[in-house]
């Protein structure tokens, strides 16, 4: 896989919002407001990032095939806002300016370097492919389901290029320093399961996952992550024939 695979591959992905069934006349009841409305008003903010840092990252590094799929990247995730936004909008739930989650995950991007900034922006991703699933069981909107869909897809694909970018580093690395970045990356994983799991856990109940449960899901997908790290670049499989497989979650399909 390269960089320039990506940014074919975010480019031919650049219409896939557009057809969601915004008549859907669904408005979420109390109880799906109350397990979810928080939630999602704070990972539509986490989706809203305008991406300076990484774009930084990507200019400095004087690849335009990387540059040309981060910008991609970024726009794919801001994507995710507009549409996560407009399905508040239409919900009657306000836009967040700010939120801790977000904010704290702000501030360590921007004094991380190369490297750890994609670790870190791996860890929201996984942490989003299994927040999505249980979101798309814990509604009855049609719409919100479909809106779901698309993100796990994406999140899937997203979780392979931030593997793809770490693969692409791990030479500028000694053995010992990416052992020790491999072990910090863990315990960042684990803390911000943990911390989701605290502020979050009602959307996550509401779809099916208790705190086991939804600890096993950020594992698995962990777990790929890590055999997506390991594999080489010849053995991982692009996005022209599909890993939909290596990202995690088992999907429902696009019509349910």
């Amino acid at each position: 896989m390269t960089f320039a695979d990506w940014a074919e591959y975010f480019r031919a992905n650049q219409n896939h919002l557009a057809e969601l069934s915004w008549d859907d006349t669904h408005r979420l009841t109390d109880r799906e407001r109350r397990a979810a409305g928080r939630s999602l008003q704070h990972f539509q903010r986490g989706e809203s990032s305008e991406g300076h840092h990484l774009y930084h990252h990507a200019q400095a590094s004087h690849d335009a095939d990387y540059l040309a799929a981060m910008r991609l990247f970024i726009a794919e995730e801001q994507g995710h806002a507009q549409v996560l936004g407009r399905f508040l909008d239409m919900q009657g739930l306000p836009r967040l300016r700010a939120c801790f989650t977000d904010d704290v995950f702000r501030w360590l991007r921007r004094f991380s370097g190369w490297e750890h900034t994609i670790r870190l922006l791996l860890t929201a991703e996984i942490i989003a492919a299994v927040y999505y699933r249980a979101l798309y069981y814990a509604t009855y909107s049609g719409l919100l389901q479909q809106i779901c869909l698309r993100i796990m897809r994406d999140e899937q694909q997203h979780i392979a290029f931030q593997c793809s970018t770490l693969r692409y580093l791990r030479p500028r690395r000694s053995g010992l320093g990416w052992w020790l970045s491999q072990q910090l990356h863990c315990a960042l994983m684990i803390g911000t399961t943990a911390v989701v799991w605290v502020c979050y856990n009602r959307t996550l109940w509401a779809g099916g996952m208790g705190p086991v449960g939804f600890a096993a899901s950020v594992a698995q997908e962990w777990g790929r992550a890590q055999a997506l790290l390991r594999a080489s670049a010849a053995a991982v499989t692009g996005p022209r024939n599909g890993f939909a497989h290596l990202g995690g979650t088992n999907l429902p399909a696009l019509g349910q």
